[in-house]
C-alpha cells in the first residue's frame, strides 16, 4: 500500500500516467481515503492517505526504501506523461542489458518507480 499526502491527487496521477483504472475507494467520514485500489495492467496497487499511527507517506519519512518496478506498454511515453504531471526524472530511459528499456521515476508523492517495457 502506498500511503501519501492528497490521495486523491495521487490516483489522479497513477490515473493520467500509468492509465490505471480505480478498482475500489473507501472514505472517511471527514473525506480522507483509508484505503482504494487500482489496477494497471495485471497490477493492483492499494493507496492511502496517511494516517499517523497507521502509516506514514514517503514524503513525511523525508524519502522511501522501495523501488516499485512496472512493466507497461511504452516506457517513452508513460515516463514523459508523468514527467507532465511533475514526477522528477531520477534515471534516464534506457536499453539495460537484462532486455528491459527503464526509466526511472518519482512520483509527486515521494514514491519511486523503475518503468519498465521489455525489448523482445
Amino acid at each position: 500500500m502506498l500511503a501519501v499526502h492528497h490521495a486523491n491527487k495521487a490516483i489522479d496521477f497513477y490515473k493520467n500516467v500509468f492509465r490505471a483504472v480505480e478498482v475500489s475507494r473507501m472514505v472517511t467520514v471527514d473525506g480522507k481515503i483509508e484505503h482504494a485500489e487500482v489496477k494497471v495492467g495485471d497490477a493492483r496497487i492499494m493507496i492511502a492517505d496517511e494516517f499517523p499511527g497507521h502509516n506514514h507517506a514517503a514524503k513525511s519519512l523525508g524519502g522511501t526504501s522501495v523501488i516499485i518496478y512496472l512493466y507497461v506498454d511504452n516506457v517513452d511515453d508513460v515516463v514523459q506523461r508523468a514527467l507532465n504531471e511533475g514526477a522528477i526524472a531520477l534515471r534516464p530511459i534506457q536499453d539495460l542489458p537484462h532486455g528491459d528499456r527503464v526509466g526511472k521515476i518519482e512520483d509527486p508523492f515521494g514514491h519511486v518507480w523503475m518503468v519498465a517495457t521489455p525489448l523482445s
